[in-house]
């Protein structure tokens, strides 16, 4: 097991990553084996797009590797022009090792502290105009390839934790791929999907069982009636911190007593998982990993406390 103790003895010197740039955004931590450690997000590997022997292709997207950790941290600093985090750099063989526990650890907890840091996410998510954007054939599969990796995971972990069937409700259901994911591991489910886009919604219509154009903050349907809430838009580049907020409010509401709710996304959530214990709802859940395990992604998988 690697502890603090021994990187400290093995490293004595400190090492100071400045973000500076405008992309603190790219600082992840992970909390692990009772470690903080500190990484920095890159082009990860993903699948090829047909999934059987082609090469896999590397993209920067919600994927995490062992080769992106730099060290355990010791202290952050946020100032008015930088982000600066002091940590004590880990070797390779203490990173594969501390991964390895993360990807067998789903209480291992990845996250990006400085998520909303930098005018150039908060803009991202003010200027977003679900009409001002044409969804092509090509860009509808590019969105489903990006979130296969997702795809691949989540639902059979939805199964070990529970879940039977029942009405499973997309906040922003996007092409529809990842409910329809979970309806053929769960063929008992009745999908419902909402998209603020009206095109969005109506190519989800194919995959979905029930769909719906509109705004999150108020969904589609009634109050209590959900078993499976889904939420992909709580995030980074999608809305601001406040914003999120008030939509996962939103969402919950409506899950029933005892119902699942999943986050997550392809860029760093912006909800913490004590915010989610201090709204009712308890966590199972704050990482999952690539059925290969050769990567990490936010996944926050929450009961709602009846």
């Amino acid at each position: 097991m690697i502890t603090l103790t021994g990187v400290a003895e093995r490293a004595p010197e400190r090492v100071v990553e400045t973000y500076a740039e405008g992309k603190p955004y790219d600082l992840f931590y992970l909390q692990v084996s009772g470690l903080r450690l500190v990484g920095r997000k890159t082009e990860a590997a993903y699948p090829g797009p047909d999934r059987d022997g082609e090469p896999a292709e590397r993209l920067k997207g919600c994927l995490v590797q062992a080769d992106m950790l730099l060290g355990v941290v010791e202290r952050e600093q946020v100032a008015e022009d930088h982000v600066a985090v002091f940590h004590r750099p880990l070797d390779e063989a203490e990173r594969t090792a501390l991964f390895a526990a993360a990807v067998a650890d789903p209480g291992a907890e990845l996250y990006y502290p400085f998520a909303q840091l930098g005018d150039r996410v908060r803009d991202a998510a003010a200027e977003f105009d679900p009409d001002g954007w044409e969804l092509t054939e090509e860009f509808a599969r590019e969105l489903d390839h990006a979130e296969s990796v997702l795809r691949d995971s989540v639902p059979d972990r939805l199964v070990e934790l529970g879940f039977r069937g029942g009405v499973a409700y997309d906040a922003a259901c996007s092409t529809g791929a990842f409910l329809q994911a979970v309806q053929r591991r769960v063929p008992e489910t009745r999908t419902v999907g909402q998209d603020l886009s009206p095109q969005m919604a109506a190519y989800a219509r194919s995959r979905v069982d029930e769909t719906h154009c509109g705004d999150s903050i108020r969904p589609a349907i009634p109050p209590g009636s959900a078993d499976l809430v889904i939420c992909r838009h709580l995030n980074a580049f999608v809305v601001g911190t406040a914003q999120a907020h008030e939509l996962l409010a939103a969402a919950v509401s409506r899950c029933r007593d005892g119902g699942l709710v999943v986050l997550l996304g392809h860029t760093p959530i912006l909800v913490s998982a004590p915010w989610c214990e201090m709204s009712g709802l308890d966590v199972l859940q704050r990482s999952a990993a690539t059925p290969s395990g050769h990567a990490l992604f936010q996944c926050y998988v929450l009961r709602k406390r009846g």
